[in-house]
């Protein structure tokens, strides 16, 4: 939407409550310091990074990936939401 000031000026505006924030991570309910990790491993180098909200997301994520790429090595782990974000 776009307003029109007093003194011609044009700004661009969006009405509250119209904008939904979805930052991945756990879904909207989702209020947790802690973070899922799965690092998939090929040839012993990191080769994919993925985080997730709750553990349970991960350990799929993990067994569903184990099935289809049976070359890497997948682990999960718990960390600290400020070692991702400040």
């Amino acid at each position: 939407m776009t307003n029109q000031g007093a003194n011609d000026d044009r700004r661009d505006e969006v009405w509250q409550g119209m904008v939904n924030w979805d930052l991945g991570v756990g879904g909207g309910s989702h209020v947790s310091p802690i973070l899922w990790r799965c690092d998939a491993l090929r040839a012993g180098k990191l080769y994919n990074r993925s985080m997730f909200g709750t553990r349970e997301e991960a350990e799929q994520f993990a067994q569903r990936m184990r099935e289809a790429e049976p070359d890497q090595i997948f682990s999960v782990e718990s960390i600290r939401a400020s070692q991702v974000w400040n």
